[in-house]
């Protein structure tokens, strides 16, 4: 029976096949002559009216573009299908005009159909592809076809581009699914479904903080339609209590998108701008990454927190209260000094690993500098930095440019900053910060302007997909920006972090520790009286190592009666008026990086001149205010020098002072401090004083503006 059923199988194949259908373009082309000729025949024998062959002409070519546009044609197939209609109707009008019984007619037809057959390719339609389209629509089915055929009608109406939807795929989560689509082609690019994804969103009805987001496909003709019908952005996500260690050049986690898939970031080459209102979860985006950070085996944390040390508090804990050897954060700075003190620092570290590391960049093969735990890469992270960025702030214009050419510098070197503040504002944030920051997180906000002067404009964004505080946008690099959860961080949750990443993280290695100095060498005693509660119930004494030194008891100042006159240059030199037995000035306070006014190494400079060679106080006019000798002296200094800009040292060693400390804290009460960036003198690089800072000095103090501190007027050179 089988065989019998077989055998009649292969008598039907074998069949003729006697149907009209077109086999390929040869045929399609005869059979469309045959046709068009049948019908002027029978035209011409009926007497109908030209004008009917033009009425024909104009339906048909109506017709051919409604359907190309329905069918998504290629431009190339409808001029294909608009020219055959053309073609066929001006030919049929004209044999009812001047009559078909003649030979051009004929040849005419012949010539039409020839370039018709000709031109056929053009006229296909575009199948897909076996691997997209075909194969995703035949696994699209039910629910999910039904879904698939409301969002190809949806994207038509919102977007006026007509996609082909290939797959419909729902979330593991169950709240949402992806639609995947393949683009018409002739201009339309993903670009026209990012702008409009607020508008599809509407159209979908979606409930509350649930939205559309458009990503990128298989291929540059394809998009994924990420749509959430549940809003999981109103939901806490605690930190995950996963302290083991990891790599720099890891993803660094910061919580989760919509679809429950992991929001993280790459940190190894990309600074990192993060910006929120009060309380929108900036503070608690901070404490993730300052935990995913600092469990990397091969990365340090550093903080500068000018808003009360709040953010660097909890990480201090362990190690203010002596539970942990040694803090988590490796440095934490909270006073401008400080700040501008590890900025300098850092910043040195990564002009020297560009020439320290040579050798090992070329024995590893590799541009990018390797890090290791033996060489781990260095990340300022840095809290309210509107106080220390925005470009209205002169004070903090010396720690502005120090960040600012860490973000330039540092990437290869594995130096680099993660500045945060409370506006994503011009006035708030420079155009170079911004520019130089690869990931951007924008938490909860109130002005639409804000998210789009930190991502840009036309990116799909709107404050609708945001359901308040702890959400956020995230973009790292060319990614287009997803909404996210922020982990949520207790007091204890960073407590526990902070345990584990003090046992585990890595130390500076030598050579930057050699850079950096006394001030890095140093810095643990700064931090515990920057950051331990002198104010509390249970007040914690300071090592001694750490506490400031006492003042030295006042000295009852011995009246002289001593000549003077209109003329400064005839008064007598104050250092015999002074006692043998009067006590040296105490040394200035070292608990604040303030304090410190040149921590890099030096040499003393050969050709400056020693204070037995200073002449006296110079001359002033009788109507102006004397200058204080240790001003006085300096400007002599500058003088003899003939020099603009004197090394604290080599001024120090000029004037006679114990040491470049004592030469600060007594020029600091003037308005006098070191410049912000070392400069080279007889081929020693360090930093000093500028002779126009000592001028303009003077100048406050004879106009009356500057009053003279008593420590500092009383001082006499040694």
């Amino acid at each position: 029976m089988a065989t019998t059923k077989a055998s009649a199988r292969k008598a039907e194949a074998r069949r003729a096949d006697w149907s009209l259908a077109p086999r390929g373009p040869v045929s399609g082309t005869a059979q469309g002559a045959l046709a068009l000729a049948a019908v002027a025949v029978a035209g011409d024998l009926a007497t109908v009216s030209p004008l009917w062959g033009g009425a024909v002409t104009a339906a048909g070519a109506v017709a051919t573009v409604v359907r190309s546009a329905h069918l998504a044609h290629p431009p190339a197939g409808l001029l294909y299908r608009l020219g055959c209609w053309l073609g066929a109707g001006s030919w049929l009008t004209y044999t009812l005009t001047a009559g078909l019984w003649s030979q051009g007619a004929w040849v005419a037809l012949g010539i039409g159909a020839l370039t018709a057959g000709l031109l056929s390719p053009l006229g296909r339609p575009v199948s897909r592809r076996a691997s997209g389209a075909g194969t995703g629509r035949a696994l699209v089915l039910g629910r999910t076809a039904r879904v698939g055929e409301e969002w190809e009608r949806r994207v038509q109406r919102v977007c006026r581009v007509r996609v082909s939807v290939t797959d419909v795929r729902e979330w593991p989560t169950r709240t949402g699914y992806d639609v995947h689509a393949d683009l018409p082609g002739a201009g339309s690019t993903r670009a026209h479904l990012v702008t409009a994804a607020d508008a599809l969103a509407v159209d979908a009805r979606l409930p509350q903080g649930c939205g559309v987001e458009i990503a990128p496909g298989a291929h540059r003709g394809a998009v994924v339609l990420r749509v959430a019908t549940v809003n999981r952005l109103t939901q806490n996500i605690d930190y995950p209590a996963d302290h083991r260690a990891r790599s720099i050049l890891d993803p660094i986690a910061l919580g989760e998108y919509r679809d429950g898939s992991t929001a993280a970031v790459l940190l190894r080459e990309s600074s990192a701008l993060v910006t929120g209102q009060k309380g929108s979860g900036k503070t608690t985006t901070l404490h993730a990454l300052t935990a995913g950070i600092g469990l990397c085996r091969d990365a340090i944390v550093w903080h500068i927190d000018l808003n009360g040390g709040g953010m660097s508090q909890a990480w201090l804990h362990p190690w203010l209260e002596g539970d942990s050897p040694r803090p988590a954060v490796d440095w934490a700075a909270a006073t401008p000094g400080e700040a501008l003190e590890l900025a300098e620092t850092a910043l040195a570290i990564a002009k020297d690993r560009k020439k320290s590391t040579r050798a090992l960049k070329i024995k590893a093969n590799a541009s990018l500098m390797p890090v290791s735990p033996e060489l781990p890469e260095i990340v300022v992270i840095v809290d309210e930095g509107g106080e220390a960025l925005a470009p209205t702030n002169r004070d903090a214009r010396e720690l502005r440019e120090a960040l600012e050419e860490i973000q330039r510098i540092g990437r290869n070197e594995a130096v680099n900053v993660i500045v945060s503040s409370l506006r994503a504002t011009q006035d708030m944030i420079s155009a170079n910060v911004r520019k130089q920051s690869a990931v951007r997180v924008g938490m909860y906000v109130q002005d639409e302007e804000e998210l789009a002067f930190l991502f840009g404009w036309n990116k799909g964004l709107s404050l609708a997909d945001l359901p308040g505080k702890g959400c956020g946008f995230v973009q790292d690099g060319q990614a287009a920006p997803r909404p996210f959860r922020g982990y949520f961080m207790r007091p204890g949750d960073v407590v526990d972090a902070a345990h584990a990443v003090a046992r585990n993280r890595p130390e500076l290695d030598a050579a930057a520790r050699q850079v950096a100095g006394q001030a890095y060498a140093t810095r643990y005693g700064r931090m515990r009286a920057a950051f331990t509660d002198l104010d509390g119930e249970h007040q914690e004494e300071l090592p001694a190592r750490y506490a400031a030194p006492a003042p030295a008891a006042p000295v009852r100042p011995r009246l002289a009666a001593v000549p003077c006159g209109p003329d400064a240059s005839a008064w007598p030199d104050l250092r015999d008026l002074v006692k043998p037995a009067t006590p040296a000035p105490a040394a200035p306070s070292m608990a604040r990086a303030a304090d410190w006014p040149d921590l890099l190494p030096r040499q003393r400079q050969p050709e400056v001149v020693r204070a037995e060679r200073v002449s006296a106080v110079a001359a002033a006019p009788a109507s102006a205010r004397p200058l204080p000798e240790i001003l006085a002296r300096a400007l002599e200094a500058f003088e003899v020098a003939g020099d603009d800009r004197m090394h604290s040292a080599a001024l120090a060693e000029a004037l006679g002072t114990a040491d470049a400390l004592a030469l600060a804290a007594l020029l600091r009460p003037l308005g006098v401090t070191t410049l912000p960036r070392a400069f080279i003198r007889a081929g020693t690089e360090a930093r000093g004083y500028a002779l126009a800072d000592l001028q303009a000095a003077a100048e406050r103090v004879r106009s009356g503006e500057l009053e003279v501190p008593d420590e500092v007027a009383k001082w006499p050179a040694a």
